[in-house]
């Protein structure tokens, strides 16, 4: 299996890090300039979901493609794109930062609610 990141139109092969589901879930915050795609991928055969906690990355797709020079014989000759493009929050104006603000406990809710989705994200399926 390979995995490429497709960001802006150059590809780039990314560090790829394993993580379980009785990992901490603070392992997976990103680091100043760092950027965290999380990869569900089910060896089974089901459709993987790849998503960005990086405020600064949005993925915008996932291609699945037959990996170059990949051997006839091996099981797993696939290769996975994953689309992506930058954000930043240069595009957005002062005032929408500033009309975005919300009470203490909207940002602890949306926190909890963002915390349970990493949660989630991070519990595979029984077998």
């Amino acid at each position: 299996m390979l995995l490429l990141v497709n960001l802006n139109n150059k590809l780039i092969h990314p560090a790829i890090v394993y993580h379980y589901a009785d990992d901490p879930p603070r392992s997976l915050v990103p680091q100043q300039d760092e950027h965290v795609l999380v990869l569900d991928h089910d060896p089974s055969g089901a459709t993987p979901i790849v998503q960005s906690i990086s405020p600064a990355i949005s993925v915008t797709g996932l291609r699945i493609e037959e990996a170059p020079g990949a051997a006839t014989e091996s099981s797993d000759d696939r290769m996975f794109i994953v689309d992506a493009t930058a954000t930043t929050t240069q595009d957005r104006p002062m005032e929408s930062s500033i009309s975005e603000r919300k009470p203490p406990h909207a940002v602890l809710a949306q926190f909890k609610q963002r915390n349970a989705e990493l949660r989630r994200s991070l519990l595979y399926p029984p077998k």
